[in-house]
């Protein structure tokens, strides 16, 4: 199987914010999600490529999935820290090690040159919880809480 990962480009747009909606479907966020906001995600990242990127998992020449990462720096990881705020695989390709490997694949090349990957999985996502594990990520003894403006 051909797996590839790309950065986003502009004629990405319409299939990946279709991959989006299709995330927030099966696996909810206290928010809803909007068009508008997925564009505005899609604007302000390929204007700002320092905040982060989106990149695009093909498999066969096949948009499979995608990625939303967010760079940030670390105090207590003394580097940059890539944020892998979504992933998603579509459910045709699931099984196959797609979301494994682009895990790996960051981890491996320290993608924007980070020293960590965080993310972050809901408690009912337990099979994705079991393949972030398997893949030594551990939970952070610290909650994350939200204020919102």
């Amino acid at each position: 199987m051909n797996i590839e990962y790309r950065k986003f480009k502009n004629s990405d747009s319409d299939p990946a914010a279709e991959l989006i909606q299709a995330l927030y479907r099966e696996d909810p966020s206290d928010r809803p999600i909007i068009l508008p906001q997925i564009k505005k995600t899609f604007e302000r990242l390929c204007r700002h490529p320092e905040l982060g990127c989106i990149m695009i998992i093909e498999c066969g020449g096949e948009i499979a999935g995608y990625s939303i990462l967010i760079n940030f720096w670390s105090n207590e990881f003394g580097g940059n820290v890539c944020f892998i705020d979504e992933l998603y695989v579509k459910k045709e390709f699931r099984g196959k090690g797609i979301a494994g490997g682009f895990i790996k694949y960051l981890a491996e090349v320290k993608f924007a040159d980070s020293v960590a990957l965080r993310l972050e999985v809901t408690p009912a996502n337990k099979s994705a919880r079991k393949i972030y594990e398997k893949l030594g990520f551990k939970p952070h003894k610290n909650d994350t809480l939200d204020l919102e403006f």
